[in-house]
């Protein structure tokens, strides 16, 4: 069973780039995973929360990944998260 990978973005009131253009290199970086962006009951492996500026307001709380989370707030950040998610393959 492959990998699975919840995608949450914020709202874009103010994005500083493309959020969609993040959740797309994943998809390239890591074609064995499954990247979800609906919200569902069945469990993931991890939650990425890509948020279009510094101030990182999308709710998250209640989301949990199997093994982990991470919010980034600019495309600098998403080599920390291709890490993180490597880490768990």
């Amino acid at each position: 069973m492959p990998k699975r990978v919840r995608i949450k973005y914020c709202g874009g009131c103010n994005p500083r780039y493309d959020r969609t253009a993040v959740a797309a290199k994943l998809r390239a970086a890591f074609p064995e995973i499954r990247l979800v962006e609906a919200f569902d009951d069945a469990p993931v492996h991890f939650v990425a929360v890509i948020c279009g500026c510094a101030s990182a307001c999308a709710s998250h709380q209640d989301m949990r990944g199997l093994d982990g989370k991470m919010v980034i707030t600019s495309e600098d950040q998403y080599q920390n998260l291709e890490y993180a998610i490597r880490a768990i393959m």
